[in-house]
């Protein structure tokens, strides 16, 4: 009875080395396009600082938005733009390495926590602020 296993057994460890083997070799290139730009990881020393410029901007932004912003939806691009500046300008100062595309989601965010203006408002804003 064992005579007829053992084929089994190699068939099933045949397959199951070529399954392994195909699930690490796809992982593996998944592994390393990943790790590719290694410059754009930061360590946990840069996480706290952006973690406490996003609360601190958060405020600011709050601040400025109802100083700034009448709440004409069409004016509205135009406010986001400067406050975009601003925050760009505050983050270069304090050397963290935010992009424009961040801090716009750092804007977004905010502005939804804040509550100002509706969701489309804010939508079709965002997508006429460069």
């Amino acid at each position: 009875m064992n005579h007829l296993l053992i084929p089994f057994l190699v068939l099933d460890l045949i397959v199951m080395f070529a399954v392994l083997f195909g699930v690490l070799k796809l992982r593996g290139s998944a592994f390393m396009v990943s790790f590719r730009n290694v410059a754009s990881i930061v360590s946990m020393d840069q996480m706290r600082a952006l973690e406490a410029f996003s609360i601190e901007q958060h405020q600011h932004i709050g601040e400025y938005m109802r100083a700034n912003w009448s709440g004409i939806p069409d004016q509205l691009p135009a406010v986001l733009n400067a406050l975009l500046d601003d925050l760009q300008r505050a983050a270069k100062e304090k050397s963290l390495p935010l992009e424009r595309d961040a801090l716009k989601a750092m804007l977004a965010g905010s502005l939804r926590s804040h509550r100002i203006g509706k969701g489309s408002e804010r939508d079709e804003a965002f997508k006429r602020v460069a």
